[in-house]
């Protein structure tokens, strides 16, 4: 069975962006990754125009059928008042399931610094490619340091909090 990945596309409203870190730092990670089947679990954030998704998140799942599971549901289905209020006055909120088509079992390459969501760059660590839920194809290119100047399309950074 290949590997699963929940991707989240997210960006605060104007002045609850101080908040908003600090409720995916100190709640909503830690969540996630007590729930069986979630491997790892990265955020991501790129320098773009105010509306376009800011951060991006990446769950890297044992399979997609994580998502199906008691666990998950149970969290997904019943948020705390934080979560409600955080992904409530999201200006922008998207969410993938998917499933890791190539290579099928791939983790994420420890050094990247950088990530391009379906644009390509030269010299990426690794490329990834899933299936969404949607019927999307998804391409994640993996950067390192030196890759993250060398496109023109917006480069998600690895977020330091």
């Amino acid at each position: 069975m290949n590997r699963g990945l929940l991707l989240t596309l997210t960006e605060p409203p104007f002045g609850m962006e101080e908040e908003f870190n600090a409720w995916y730092d100190a709640e909503h990670l830690p969540e996630r990754l007590a729930i069986p089947g979630f491997r790892s679990a990265r955020r991501w954030c790129a320098d773009v125009r105010r509306g376009a998704g800011k951060y991006l998140a990446t769950y890297e799942l044992d399979s997609l059928g994580v998502l199906s599971s008691p666990a998950y549901l149970q969290r997904f289905e019943s948020p705390t008042p934080w979560t409600r209020r955080c992904l409530g006055k999201a200006v922008v909120f998207k969410r993938w399931a998917c499933e890791q088509v190539e290579p099928g079992h791939a983790d994420p390459h420890p050094d990247a610094r950088g990530l391009l969501l379906n644009a390509s760059a030269r010299g990426a660590l690794q490329t990834r490619s899933f299936r969404a839920d949607t019927g999307e194809l998804i391409t994640l290119h993996e950067l390192s340091e030196i890759g993250l100047h060398s496109t023109p399309a917006p480069v998600y950074r690895l977020y330091q909090s």
